[in-house]
Order: C-alpha cells, then structure tokens, then sequence
C-alpha cells in the first residue's frame, strides 16, 4: 500500500469512528463516499487539497450527525440555553431590587410610590419634594416587592436550572462525540 492509500485509510478509519454514533450502514455509506472522493483526488494529484477541505476527520463528521455539538439544531438550543443563563441573571438582579425596594419601605418611610393631585405627576422615592403629594401603595409597597421579588428569584431560579441542565446535555454530546485520546 503506498503512502497515498495509507493516508485515504487512515482518514476512513477515524471517520469511521468519528461516526460512531450512526448506524453501521449509514457509517459505511459515508466512510466510502469520502473514500472514494479521495481516491479520485489522489489520482488526480489534488489529495492534499481535499485533505485540507474536508478537514479532520471529527470535524467531517459533524455534518453527518444530527443533534451533535456543531449541528444548527444543537447550536440553536446551546445559544438559547445562553440566553436562558443571561435571562436567569437578569431575573435575579431584578429580586434583589425589588428587595432593596421594599428594605428602603420600611426603613424610610417618606419612600414610596406617591401622586400629586394637583398636577398628576406621578413620584417614586422620597416624598420631601412636595407636601401636597399623596402616597398610593402604603405599606403595600413592601409586601408587593417582597412578592415580586419572591417570584422573580422562583423564576430566575428555574431559568438558570433549565439552561444548565442543557449545557450538561451539549457538554456530554461533545464529550461523546470526542472521546478524550490516551497519550501515546
């Protein structure tokens, strides 16, 4: 075997495994296709080239494997799992507002949401500004941020729980699909 048929073999042997996943006819329809492709590109003195194009033999694969890392349909669901991290951040940066709100409530108690009749402007924060203005929420102020907070940090929470769980799927698929190699 010369060492042209070498490197075509040694090529269909580790795109034969990187396929691992597919079944064992669908492996061997790829592995001669790609085979075959290089051959003629060996007769034709272009192998390197076609070598160079098609990568390595991992990165062939990924086309062939749906639901692999690298796939449009895994790309889509890692990016919305990303969104789903960033969105779980914001969640919780909005809780902890709203904790700081109602904090500020019972703390300060000139701090609210208040409304000056006379103008209808609408205030949030310390009523000191006028002495006409009217405070709307009272002491709702505080349980309602406490709700609000409550339930943004529940949601926040399984926002971020969500997106990990599919990290870890992406994760495991890459690892399968890329098995760490022994050192030789």
């Amino acid at each position: 075997m010369g060492t042209r048929q070498h490197e075509i073999a040694a090529y269909a042997k580790a795109l034969d495994a990187a396929l691992h996943q597919l079944t064992q006819a669908d492996r061997a329809d790829i592995v001669q296709e790609a085979r075959t492709h290089l051959e003629v590109s060996a007769q034709a003195g272009r192998l390197d080239a076609t070598l160079a194009a098609f990568g390595k033999p991992q990165t062939y694969a990924l086309q062939f494997l749906e639901g692999a890392p690298g796939s449009a349909p895994q790309e889509r669901r890692m990016w919305s799992a990303a969104g789903g991290v960033a969105g779980s951040v914001v969640m919780a940066l909005l809780a902890a507002m709203f904790i700081a709100v109602a904090i500020i409530d019972i703390l300060v108690p000139a701090f609210g949401i208040w409304v000056n009749p006379a103008s209808g402007a609408v205030y949030f924060g310390n009523a000191g500004l006028t002495t006409r203005a009217e405070e709307l929420a009272g002491a709702w102020l505080s349980l309602a941020s406490i709700s609000a907070a409550a339930a943004t940090a529940f949601l926040s929470f399984v926002t971020a729980r969500a997106a990990l769980r599919e990290i870890r799927r992406y994760l495991k698929a890459s690892a399968d699909l890329f098995p760490a190699r022994e050192p030789e």
